[in-house]
């Protein structure tokens, strides 16, 4: 008995020593783990046992994969935040700075060194004065849980003041107080003194248009007054020397007053808001059609639409001008003895979100050296016998951008001309 109770001993001491290995590599294995998860059961210590080694063997195998892709997830965001041209910051409800990434130091020119010594009052320091108000009420709003976006100047190292624009994102921790922000700042300036610049040429563009339709109206007005006095004169009608004269001086009135008139006009769309809605164009074409029949019965002109026109987003009014504009020259630039035929047709476009509209005709054309000029103001493509100002397609070009779309033409001198406008597709066509 007691030989069979040694032998039992001697065998446990062997097993032991055998496993010794395996139980110091999962007890280490455990140990690591914990942080990131449970500690492992008594269940979990049955898998040292060699009959169930596979399964030990399993789990290490696990552990060791979750533990190489935290690694792949932290080399991953240290590759975005390194190299993005942008400002990554962590900072606290206050503004003082937790961390921030390396393009800090290229945005704002300051050494990272220096930015966290100066961490609690970095930015509030380098902030415009004018803008102080905007980016402290921009804290205490991401303070209360809520993401924010803000624009402000900051001054640059170097004394320049930057364009910034900052979008930050509360991150609260539930389980305490602790609160970070995450934000991500971008350089804007570019971005904003070309909108500064936009802003300035509309404001002369204004002011010269109050110039023109005060200071040149009212002087047009009275030299077209005047004529209309002479012209009545006695003297004036028996003597063609002097009524010769006067016709020309009201033609160039006439077309001085056209001038004014159209340069108003562009003026006009230039400033006008734009309001976009779904307009059927079957609407719109019908309607410039009824306005043009007399037009169209007496030079006797055709016109087709060839399939269904679609229903776009844009404003009819501006709709309406781009195509009577269209369809208007079409009639004045008709080639003589022939039957004019115009037709509109809307074309597969670029995406499922754009429409295009083709207006085409069999006129006069346009000369190889005028078509890249036709949509520029007061350049007239056409013939100088033919009444016009230039303006026409100027406005059409002006309004369609206006709309988001586009516009071009092609053309063949002596057989018509071809413009295809794409516009935006009504969300319901889709």
């Amino acid at each position: 008995m007691i030989y069979f109770v040694g032998v039992c001993a001697a065998v446990i001491v062997l097993i032991a020593l055998a496993y010794r290995g395996t139980l110091v590599s999962l007890s280490r294995i455990v140990k690591d783990s914990s942080a990131d998860g449970p500690v492992p059961t008594i269940s979990s210590w049955l898998l040292m046992v060699p009959f169930f080694g596979k399964k030990t063997h399993d789990i290490a195998l696990h552990i060791s994969k979750v533990k190489q892709s935290e690694l792949d997830h932290k080399n991953r965001y240290r590759i975005l935040t390194e190299n993005v041209a942008a400002s990554v910051m962590l900072h606290e409800s206050d503004g003082t700075i937790v961390w921030c990434s390396p393009f800090t130091e290229v945005l704002t020119g300051f050494p990272l060194s220096e930015i966290y010594r100066d961490k609690e009052n970095f930015l509030r320091s380098h902030v415009h004065d004018e803008d102080k108000e905007s980016v402290e009420r921009a804290l205490k709003i991401v303070s209360t849980g809520e993401p924010f976006q803000c624009r402000y100047r900051f001054y640059h190292k170097s004394g320049l003041a930057l364009w910034l624009e900052t979008r930050t994102v509360p991150i609260l921790d539930n389980g305490s107080n602790d609160y970070v922000a995450l934000s991500v700042t971008i350089d804007v300036t570019a971005q904003v003194m070309n909108q500064m610049q936009i802003e300035e040429r509309n404001r002369d563009l204004n002011e010269f248009t109050y110039m023109i339709s005060h200071d040149l109206k009212a002087p047009i007005l009275t030299i077209s007054g005047m004529l209309g006095i002479l012209e009545e004169e006695d003297l004036v009608k028996a003597n063609s020397t002097v009524s010769e004269p006067l016709s020309y001086i009201r033609k160039a009135t006439r077309r001085l007053q056209d001038l004014v008139t159209g340069v108003i006009e562009l003026a006009k769309i230039s400033a006008a808001e734009r309001s976009l809605e779904p307009i059927k164009l079957e609407d719109v074409i019908h309607e410039v059609l009824e306005d043009h029949r007399l037009q169209i019965e007496k030079c006797a002109a055709r016109i087709t639409t060839v399939n269904e026109l679609p229903v776009v987003l844009g404003n009819r009014t501006q709709l309406y001008q781009v195509f009577s504009n269209l369809i208007g020259n079409a009639i004045k630039y008709q080639k003589p003895d022939t039957a004019l035929m115009i037709s509109v047709e809307a074309e597969k476009g670029p995406s499922r979100r754009r429409a295009s509209i083709v207006v085409s005709d069999n006129g006069r054309g346009i000369a190889p050296d005028k078509i890249d000029g036709i949509f520029k103001p007061f350049n007239r493509a056409g013939e100088e016998a033919i009444e016009g100002t230039g303006i026409g397609l100027a406005s059409v070009k002006k309004l369609i951008d206006k709309l988001g779309g586009s516009i071009r033409v092609a053309s063949n001198e002596g057989q018509g001309s071809s413009f295809t406008i794409e516009l935006r597709r009504a969300p319901e066509q889709y």
